[in-house]
This record gives structure tokens, sequence and C-alpha cells, in this order.
């Protein structure tokens, strides 16, 4: 009857083996299909040099800056200790599959009666020790799958950190050219005020001599003020900047302007002729959700195996003393293999439903992302492009009214305008060159984003 009994555990063990070799492929099959008709290889030979973003522009105060950023920031610290953490939590999943021994011992003071005894009241010895060791042998590749999930676990999760860190360096890069911006913008500002000041004092000495009337000077003084206005604008949205700045940093910046570059003097970047998609499959999103799917699959894996039989190795030992400088007074030992045949099991079965249903999920919020990615991209190409073009029209512009200056002044020289018109002349062209200063922002901003978008990395 026991030979029949073992013959039977025999049979539906390898059964188990059969099928589960069957689940697995299926679905591997079904986790590598997920992300087939989406996968993106890179194509264009510029994609597989790994260009990176100081590649297309690089200034050396802005490295100190990021660099700062990544060293100081308590944010980014924070980021990095969750990673720690994850990496920690993560190490449940495969606790399980390791050999564990518990000991314990006690004071335990009790009486007994037995037959042997005639049952007669006897002292049960008081001092007790117990040691039990368990291990579950990974007979059907449970617990490997359970380590490769925990595999791309932690290598999502670190894609995840990479997109934190690019978010970050991204952010300290637009603050500081925002920063530039509004420091070379103040300086136009403030030269259009001297100038209408200047203005508005040869109109009055204009009206003290009876040449003007008075609606030129109110005209003036509105000028004036709308230009003392817009001054205080700029000065408060620097301030504000240099303050984002300073946070992002983890440190306050000395606020000294003198050392921040003209924002007309860095160089444009321009990007490489890429197809957009072409790099996507960098993006640290892209690649998080990709993992994510495959660990998910070999959670399933697991969980569809959980419902086979298992084999445990279980021993345990008891030790009882009444005095421990007297050693043991009894002991027992037993240990051996025990199989673990779950065959109702409601709990294991909803698990691998809950996990199926996850994986489905996991997958349509991939491709979401990913759809959401290229039009996040295709938006921002546009975007850039535009801005591009409208730098070039203001630059155009510039010149327009630097050509015009250049007339005015040689009048003015000869005496063919007055001072006042040629002051007029100066902050139209000022007027036009805050005009192009502000789509040259544009077209860093766009380019920022697009970069971003692109998943570029600051360096290899």
């Amino acid at each position: 009857m026991l030979f029949y009994l073992y013959f039977v555990i025999y049979l539906l063990l390898g059964s188990c083996v059969i099928k589960d070799n069957v689940s697995i492929n299926i679905q591997q099959q079904l986790s590598d299909s997920i992300g087939s008709d989406l996968s993106l290889k890179p194509t264009d030979a510029e994609v597989e040099n790994n260009i990176t973003f100081q590649s297309i522009f690089t200034n050396k105060d802005l490295n100190i800056l990021i660099t700062k950023g990544l060293k100081e920031s308590p944010s980014w610290h924070a980021k990095l200790a969750k990673l720690d953490l994850a990496i920690s939590k993560n190490g449940y999943l495969t606790d399980n599959s390791k050999p564990a021994l518990n000991i314990s011992t006690g004071w335990n003071p009790g009486k007994e009666k037995t037959k042997a005894t005639e049952l007669q009241t006897s002292r049960i010895p008081e001092w007790g020790t117990t040691a039990i060791y368990n291990w579950e042998l990974d007979l059907w590749g449970k617990w490997k799958e359970r380590k490769k999930e925990s595999a791309k676990f932690i290598e999502a999760q670190q894609h995840i950190l990479e997109g934190a860190k690019l978010k970050l360096i991204y952010s300290i890069a637009e603050r500081w050219l925002m920063t530039c911006f509004l420091k070379e913008d103040l300086s136009i500002v403030t030269a259009q005020i001297r100038n209408h000041h200047e203005a508005h004092i040869l109109h009055l000495h204009k009206y003290n001599a009876g040449l003007d009337d008075n609606i030129s000077l109110i005209k003036m003084g509105t000028q004036i003020k709308l230009q003392v206005l817009e001054h205080n604008r700029i000065k408060q949205d620097l301030d504000i900047c240099m303050i984002q700045l300073g946070t992002l940093l983890g440190s306050p910046l000395d606020g000294n302007l003198s050392e921040i570059p003209n924002f007309s003097s860095l160089t444009l970047p321009s990007l490489p002729s890429l197809l957009p998609s072409s790099l996507l499959q960098g993006r640290p999103d892209i690649l998080a959700g990709q993992l994510k799917i495959y660990a998910q699959a070999h959670r399933i894996n697991a969980s569809r195996l959980n419902l086979y039989p298992s084999l445990n190795l279980n021993l345990s030992a008891i030790g009882m003393s009444g005095d421990l400088s007297d050693g043991f007074e009894q002991w027992k030992f037993s240990g051996g293999p025990v199989i673990d045949i779950p065959i109702l099991s409601p709990r294991r079965r909803t698990q691998l439903r809950i996990d199926e249903a996850t994986l489905k999920i996991i997958g349509l919020e991939w491709k979401a992302t990913l759809i959401g990615a290229v039009k996040e991209i295709e938006t921002a190409t546009i975007n850039h492009q535009s801005s591009a073009n409208d730098f070039k029209i203001s630059q155009n512009l510039v010149d327009e009214f630097l050509k015009s200056y250049e007339i005015s002044d040689q009048k003015f020289k000869a005496g063919l305008i007055s001072r006042i018109d040629f002051i007029q002349e100066v902050n139209r062209l000022n007027e036009s060159k805050r005009t192009s200063l502000n789509y040259r922002n544009n077209y860093w901003k766009s380019f920022l984003i697009l970069s971003e978008g692109l998943g570029i990395n600051w360096l290899e």
C-alpha cells in the first residue's frame, strides 16, 4: 500500500514539472509579446554613439552647479536612500528560500503524570532548549523565479532613480539658464530706463523753452513708470529664480550676479538629425516599464509553481535540564524530508489570478507610457522647430534695427536729428534685443524639454 502511495506521488510530481515547464514558456512568450509590437531598436548610427547633453552643449559653471546638486541636494540623497530601502525590502521575496534555524531557551517549571510512573506526580526539568531547522528545496525553480523577479525589480528601481537624476539635472540647467536670461533682460531694461529719463529731461527743457507741450512730458513720465514696473517684475523673478536654484542645489547661492554669464553669450545647442522614436529605448521610464513586465512575469511563474507540491527538510531538537550546570537530562531529535501537497489551496490560486491581472495592467500602463512618450517628443519637436524659426526671425529684426540705429547715429553726429530722436532709436533697438532675447529663451526651453523627453543623459 505504501508503495502505491509513493508511486502516485511520483506521477503527480512528474506531471507538475511538465505542466510547469509549459507554463513558464507560455508566460515568457506573453511577457515578450507585450512589447514586441512597440519594441524599439537603434537604427541610426548616431544613436549608437550614446549621445549626451555634454556632447551638444557644455559650460563649466553649469557643470559645477550640477555636480554640487548631486552631492549636496537633500532631495536627491533621499531618493538614493529610497533605492537602498527598496533593495532591502525586496529581500523578502527570497528570504523563505534560504535555510532557517531558530533556537529558543527558557525556564518552564512544571509537573507531569505518566503511566510509566503509575500516574505519580513527577517534576519536569525546568530549563528547556528548542532548535528548529527548516529549508524548502527548490525542486521546480519557484525560488529561482523569485530571484529573477527580484533582480528585474531592482533594475527597474535603478532606472526610476536614473529618471529622477535626469529630472534634477535638467531642472538645475533650466533654472540656471533662466537666471542668465533674467540677468541680461534686467540690464537691458535698466538701460532703457536710463535713456527714457534722459529723454524726459530733454523734453522738460523744451517745454520750459516753450518748444514743446505738456503731452510729451506726460507720455515720457508714463513710459518711465511702465519701465520701472517692468524692472521690478524682472528683479522679482530673478530673485525667486535664484532661490529656486539654491533649493535644487541644496544650499543657497551667494547672490553674486557678476559671476552669471550673459544669456546671449551662451552658444545655442542643436540636436543631431535623429528620429525621436530611435531614442525612446533609452528613456528611464520606458526601460523601467519593460523590466516591471519581466519581473511580474517571473512572479506569475513562481505563483504557478507554488500550486505544486514542495519538498522541505525539517529538523528539530529539544533538550531539557533541571540544572544548567549538569547538562541535559532529556533530549529529543527528529527530522527528515516533508512533502507539502496543496490539494486545495484557494489562497494560492487567488494570488495567481491577482498576479496575472497585475501583469495585464502593467503591460497596458507600459504601452500607455510609450504612446505618451512618443506624443510628448513629437510635440516637443514641433515646439523646438517653431522656436528656432521664431528666434531666427527675431535675430533678423535685430539686424534691421541695428542698421537703422547706425544710420541714426550718423545723422545725429552730423546734426540732422535731435538727441531725443536718437534716444528713441536706441530704445527701439533695445526693445528688439529684448524680444530676440525672449525668443532665445524659448529656444532653450524647448531644447531642454526635447532633450529630456528623448532621455538624453547629461554624461555617459
